[in-house]
């Protein structure tokens, strides 16, 4: 080794220490290295989702139902011997109407039936409606200006 080496040496290597003549001792540089981590935000693009909505008219045929009630009061005036309830003949209900009247004798009459007879007509008549429907449209665009372009459903 040549004393110029050895005045100078380079990070890392051993150099001899103490007396000359004794090479069995040595001096070593220790060198640490340090190492940081960190997360960067660098924005690639952008999504957006957008819903519309779409209305048409569309002819929706529908059963309108309707009903009529007819009343109709049917004099009577029999005697008879107790009351009775309502009763239903066919599509009309019969209400039976009682009164008591002095006789010779007290005695109960019928002195009307009330008739109510429902009458039903149904007809098919079409009517305009609007119907809505919805979509969602998904936009992707790459970097912070690019142009949007319609995202592939694919998948």
């Amino acid at each position: 080794m040549n004393p110029v080496e050895s005045a100078n040496p380079e990070p890392g290597e051993s150099e001899p220490v103490g007396q000359p003549g004794k090479p069995d001792e040595h001096r070593v540089s220790a060198v640490q290295e340090q190492l940081e981590v960190g997360i960067e935000e660098i924005e690639t693009g952008r999504v957006r989702a957008r819903k519309i909505t779409h209305q048409k008219a569309q002819p929706l045929s529908v059963e309108l139902r309707e009903q009529r009630v007819e009343v109709r009061r049917v004099s009577i005036n029999r005697a008879v011997d107790q009351r009775y309830p309502p009763r239903q003949e066919g599509d009309t209900l019969v209400i039976p109407v009682f009164e008591t009247v002095p006789v010779v004798k007290m005695q109960l009459m019928l002195k009307e039936e009330v008739h109510v007879t429902t009458r039903e007509s149904v007809q098919q008549v079409v009517r305009e409606v609007t119907l809505n429907s919805e979509e969602l449209v998904v936009e992707r665009r790459d970097g912070v200006s690019g142009e949007w372009r319609p995202e592939d459903n694919s998948t």
